[in-house]
Parts: structure tokens; C-alpha cells; sequence
């Protein structure tokens, strides 16, 4: 019989496993908080493309109230009943609010409907037909509107022409 002892020359012996439990342990320890940061990341970036699709959904909402304002009285410019720095309500019922962190869609006939949640601010500039004067005091006399939404450090503004000017004259 053989006496003779089977090593195998491709196992780890006790050191070379405690040496590579110990190489790896540093690599993931070095590893760990650059993950960590890679996924706080990640959620930053959802949240932050979250507030922005809905502050533009909002927007693009806005803007097509705007364009569709009524013609004022008089079929001179444009039919508006209420104009504040946050909020604008035109002739025919129909415009947006800023309610608290709420911005709101003004409807005809029915209660307001909820645009965007946690709003930190809203903003309507009113300007003449220059693009320089401000008519916030003489709101029918707008030709261009500026709304700005600012939510969760994301500020997204458009600048809208209402419609009814076309084919009439600036008075």
C-alpha cells in the first residue's frame, strides 16, 4: 500500500483564505459609501425629473389657457377679470391659482382642479406689446404673459402670446 500523502497544490491553505477575506473586506469597505453616494443619486435625480414633469405638465396647461383667453370687452383685448402676481382669472370663468403649495386650474362652473403639488411659488408677469412695459395694473392690455413655477429646487418658466390679438390692432 502506499503511505504516501495526497496534497492537492490547488487548494488555499489557511493564510491565503485569511489574506483574501481581508483583501475583499477593504475593497468593500472602500466601496461601500461610493455606492451609497450613487444611490442617493439615483433618488435626487428621480425626484428632481418628478417635480420637473409635473411643474411642465402644469405648464403646458397653462399655456394653453392662456392662448385661449377670451377676447375682452369691447372686442379689444384680452377678456381678464383677475390679475395678481400668483394667480389670473379670465372673462369666461377659466384660469389658475396658487392655493397655499397647491396650484390650481380655474374651471368654469365647477371647483378648482389641482395642477401641481408642492408649489414653493408661482408667478404671472403681464406684459404690452413692447415685451417691456408691465400691465399687471391694465391686465386687457396684455400681450405676453410670463409664468413661472418654482417646486422642489426646480424653477421652469414660458412665455405665452394670447391669441385673441391676432388680426387686432395694439390701442
Amino acid at each position: 500500500m502506499n503511505n504516501k500523502k495526497h496534497t492537492s497544490s490547488s487548494a488555499f491553505t489557511l493564510i491565503e483564505l485569511l489574506a483574501s477575506i481581508v483583501v475583499m473586506s477593504i475593497i468593500s469597505v472602500t466601496l461601500l459609501p461610493v455606492i451609497g453616494a450613487a444611490s442617493d443619486g439615483y433618488a435626487s435625480s428621480r425626484a428632481v425629473r418628478s417635480s420637473t414633469e409635473r411643474a411642465g405638465f402644469a405648464l403646458d396647461r397653462i399655456t394653453r389657457i392662456a392662448r385661449q383667453a377670451p377676447i375682452g370687452a369691447g372686442d379689444v383685448g384680452v377678456g381678464i377679470t383677475s390679475a395678481t402676481s400668483n394667480s389670473i382669472e379670465y372673462s369666461d370663468g377659466s384660469g389658475v391659482q396658487l392655493i397655499g403649495s397647491t396650484l390650481e386650474m380655474l374651471v368654469p362652473g365647477t371647483n378648482p382642479v389641482p395642477l401641481c403639488f408642492d408649489v414653493d411659488s408661482f408667478s404671472v408677469e403681464y406684459y404690452a406689446d413692447d415685451g417691456i412695459t408691465n400691465t399687471s395694473l391694465t391686465p386687457t392690455l396684455t400681450h405676453r404673459f410670463v409664468f413661472t413655477i418654482a417646486t422642489q429646487g426646480v424653477e421652469l418658466s414660458v412665455l405665452v402670446h394670447p391669441r385673441v390679438w391676432v388680426g387686432q390692432e395694439a390701442p
